[in-house]
């Protein structure tokens, strides 16, 4: 038989957190920032990824010139 009464610690924070006046309006002003971009069309990525100065890889040794 399952134990429904029971919360633990970590569930009453969450519960509470979310329950906070003005926390959805800031939680949905937050998400837009970083996960709702506008549409980009693929002219417009195919030009983005023409435009990009490609760099060399980072080296850990030179070569010896004198070979």
């Amino acid at each position: 038989m399952k134990n429904t009464k029971y919360v633990s610690e970590a569930m009453t924070f969450i519960n509470g957190l979310l329950n906070k006046p003005g926390n959805h309006e800031q939680q949905m002003k937050l998400r837009s920032t970083w996960w709702d971009t506008k549409f980009r069309d693929q002219e417009e990525m195919k030009r983005d990824a023409e435009s990009e100065v490609k760099h060399d890889a980072y080296v850990y040794f030179t070569y010896n010139q004198n070979k």
